[in-house]
């Protein structure tokens, strides 16, 4: 199914959940996404059975759960290859 048809089958007075997430709709999410993958984020919401809008999925995918996400600060060789760039090109 095509992102289209997806969209014209939401409820059109759907109550949005909005706020913190809860572990249990990271799992959801993160188990969703990890089976069978992102292809219309307004669609995952519902396939997943969340109350969230596709946007808001697709903002937490990205920023804290898909795997591989580095946080913490940089490492040497990441701190060096930034003071070289920038050395290098400045503020562009």
């Amino acid at each position: 199914m095509s992102c289209e048809s997806w969209t014209n089958t939401k409820p059109k007075s759907a109550k949005y959940r909005k706020g913190l997430w809860s572990p249990e709709e990271d799992e959801r999410l993160r188990n969703h996404i990890l089976q069978h993958g992102h292809s219309c984020w307004s669609a995952v919401p519902i396939k997943a059975g969340l109350q969230r809008n596709g946007k808001s999925c697709r903002l937490r995918w990205i920023n804290y759960l898909r795997p591989g996400l580095k946080r913490g600060g940089f490492s040497p060789q990441e701190k060096e290859t930034i003071l070289a760039l920038h050395h290098l090109l400045g503020n562009k």
